[in-house]
């Protein structure tokens, strides 16, 4: 075999799998790119941007421990409800999780008041309105989602 056409063989052997890598890089950045950026809650940047929002009545009433653990409590009460996890779940969910403005506060009240934690009710919306913000920040709270209109269920009657 002629060098020169060993050498074009090469060329051409080289930029196919050049083309081919291209391509399957550019596939998946493409698929990469169109998925929606995962949020991740770091407990202890929550905890200071938390701490930093407080109203200065219930930062000098509440530590950072006690705003930890009511961060904890409420990530508890996430995670049971399917709406957070450690990364290691699919990224995105599979039903749509609906948790009423209420309950979560009421899960945290009553953990705050089974293990006597010294911090008042008050405080304790406080810390859930500023971890709200937090979530907002990290881009975890997206728009409203839209259901059904009022009135479209089952008349019956």
């Amino acid at each position: 075999m002629d060098a020169s056409v060993a050498w074009i063989l090469i060329t051409f052997a080289s930029l196919l799998v050049f083309v081919l890598a291209a391509v399957a890089v550019g596939r998946v950045s493409l698929q990469l790119a169109q998925r929606a950026r995962r949020s991740v809650y770091d407990l202890d940047e929550a905890v200071q941007f938390v701490a930093d929002a407080l109203p200065f009545e219930v930062s000098s009433q509440i530590s950072y421990d006690d705003v930890r653990q009511i961060l904890l409590w409420h990530v508890e009460y996430l995670q049971a409800k399917g709406v957070a996890d450690y990364g290691s779940e699919p990224a995105e969910p599979e039903r749509l999780v609906v948790v009423p403005d209420h309950e979560p506060v009421a899960y945290v009240l009553g953990r705050v008041s089974e293990h006597g934690l010294d911090v008042s009710d008050e405080d304790v919306l406080a810390v859930l309105d500023a971890e709200t913000e937090y979530y907002r920040a990290i881009g975890a709270i997206g728009g409203p989602v839209s259901g059904p209109p009022e009135g479209d269920g089952d008349q019956s009657g």
